[in-house]
């Protein structure tokens, strides 16, 4: 859970105040396109943590790096920017290894280590799946809950949200952390 914190506060120095809350914020929703994953979003602003596919013309995952993930500032331009080292090291950034699938690719988020999440391709699009209240299902976003009381953020909650593939039932699951 140090990393998870860490999560927010490589992507919140300078950006950080305590009075707003989620609802006191517009969370954009990003914009879809073919590589699309999953976002993040933090309370303490509106900039999001995109995660994309990274596929060849032949839409093979690539075996280096199967995800591209990258920030939209939406606080500042809404203009699109490359993670930081400490950030990809400490937070956003992800392990991968092959599994026995074809073309599919076990992640490791580096801030939240605990919950495994499989990208692939399903019906001839590159997603992610997770597991949210013990069923395997697409994931969609992920919102970070901060606490309001430091300068240095700690996560209250994490909140997952997706759908299943099979029905496209709406999934949910909050996770507490403190």
């Amino acid at each position: 859970m140090k990393l998870l914190s860490m999560l927010l506060l490589t992507g919140a120095l300078g950006t950080f105040c305590a009075d707003e809350t989620p609802s006191k914020l517009h969370f954009p929703e990003p914009p879809r396109t073919s590589n699309h994953l999953f976002y993040i979003q933090r309370s303490n602003n509106i900039n999001t943590v995109m995660y994309e596919a990274n596929v060849d013309s032949d839409k093979k995952l690539d075996d280096e790096s199967p995800m591209n993930v990258y920030w939209i500032r939406y606080a500042d331009r809404g203009q699109r920017e490359d993670l930081s080292t400490l950030q990809w090291q400490l937070a956003y950034g992800y392990k991968h290894h092959s599994t026995s699938s074809a073309n599919t690719y076990e992640i490791s988020l580096n801030a939240f280590k605990k919950r495994q999440i499989w990208v692939t391709y399903q019906e001839n699009n590159p997603v992610a799946m997770t597991h949210i209240n013990g069923r395997k299902v697409l994931l969609q976003k992920v919102f970070v809950q901060l606490a309001n009381n430091a300068f240095i953020p700690k996560v209250k909650y994490v909140e997952l949200f997706g759908v299943e593939s099979d029905n496209r039932t709406k999934a949910y699951e909050r996770i507490d952390i403190q």
